[in-house]
């Protein structure tokens, strides 16, 4: 998959182009990938994609985000798609009319031949271009346009900002049933104080990126993925107070049954079920035994 910006020095040629901010590449989303790729007919299947909300911009609010940038991506590749176009959220872009978009973007910059997006899909300045918009001008502009319905859960919209809503609350099982794939946070294993080998439950840390919105500090029932591989886990979002002082938010996962050493190594941990908040313990023996019986009722969940 190509990897590019709209401020590229680029042009595509006859593409099939899907358009919107995607976060999460949710069960909505992955109905207009898969409708592009039914219908790309060897044509490059291109996403262009926001790197924030125009809303979000203009306030000067840029909310964390389900997926991060390279996590979009990687769900991006895995369904398919040739290209990969980032769309800077700029001044001179949100002040285009609908008819500059469609001209100067979707067909000289994108090459777009079919345009495919949801019932509510707006763009240009002032959210002016609609998906009325885009039908009345398929032959002024030379392409035709698919509109993807909505995907429901439990008979309402399925959209990022209610999942967001939903990993603030910790609800991982209704997350990953919009989502259609495991909430997860992907990083690099770094090397800590060790404090987990000493009580015989050593952990890999992963320090989140900063726009990751994350779920409620505490434990949860996960899965990792090491070099392709995964494994039963358990898992810590949290500040880790009992032998911590500081604010740094650290995802510290315990590996069921695994001995090597992975520091460096790049994972990919999925969440599945809150356990518990986060708490103090007075000391490493309370939390040692604290985190077996959370072994162990995971294991029984």
């Amino acid at each position: 998959m190509q990897c590019i910006s709209i401020d590229d020095n680029i042009k595509l040629k006859n593409t099939i182009v899907t358009i919107g901010k995607f976060d999460g590449i949710h069960k909505g989303h992955e109905k207009l990938l898969d409708e592009i790729t039914k219908n790309a007919n060897g044509r490059q299947k291109v996403v262009l994609t926001f790197e924030t909300s125009p809303k979000a911009f203009l306030d000067n609010n840029a909310n964390k985000t389900i997926v991060t940038d390279s996590e979009k991506q990687m769900l991006c590749h895995s369904h398919g798609i040739d290209v990969y176009m980032k769309m800077p959220m700029k001044k001179e872009f949100l002040a285009l009319t609908p008819d500059q978009f469609v001209k100067e973007i979707l067909k000289d910059k994108i090459g777009a031949t079919t345009i495919v997006c949801g019932p509510d899909f707006t763009f240009g300045t002032k959210a002016l271009g609609n998906v009325q918009f885009l039908k009345d001008n398929q032959k002024k502009y030379g392409y035709n346009l698919i509109v993807v319905e909505k995907e429901q859960y439990h008979n309402k919209d399925i959209s990022s900002t209610a999942i967001r809503e939903k990993i603030v609350e910790g609800k991982m099982q209704e997350v990953n049933d919009m989502l259609n794939h495991p909430y997860t946070i992907i990083g690099k294993v770094e090397e800590g104080k060790k404090l987990g080998r000493q009580i015989g439950l050593p952990t890999a840390n992963i320090i989140p990126e900063k726009t990751k919105l994350l779920p409620p500090k505490g434990v949860y029932k996960t899965v990792v993925n090491v070099e392709g591989k995964r494994f039963a886990s358990i898992t810590n979002i949290g500040v880790n107070p009992t032998v911590e002082s500081g604010n740094q938010i650290k995802v510290e996962t315990h590996i069921l049954d695994y001995k090597e050493y992975i520091y460096n190594e790049i994972v990919q941990v999925e969440f599945y079920e809150f356990v518990r908040p986060e708490r103090t313990f007075p000391n490493l023996e309370e939390l040692k035994i604290q985190i077996e019986k959370d072994i162990e009722y995971c294991k029984k969940i």
